[in-house]
């Protein structure tokens, strides 16, 4: 993806969540995610996503 398709995105994404509110985000993440794990080619590569999106969590955090 490039830079300027991943701002679009991005930009889709916030205001999404913004439009659905702080009480709905998180179902509404998951449910992304959810749709977004199923269109993966294997298991090894939504792990490493898991992996990766939990330790930056847990740093920012």
């Amino acid at each position: 993806m490039q830079a300027n398709d991943l701002d679009i995105a991005y930009t889709a994404l916030a205001e999404a969540i913004g439009r659905v509110g702080e009480s709905n985000a998180q179902l509404m993440l998951a449910t992304l995610s959810l749709s977004l794990i199923a269109k993966m080619e294997s298991a090894d590569e939504a792990l490493a996503l898991i992996k990766q999106a939990e330790k930056l969590t847990k740093e920012t955090a």
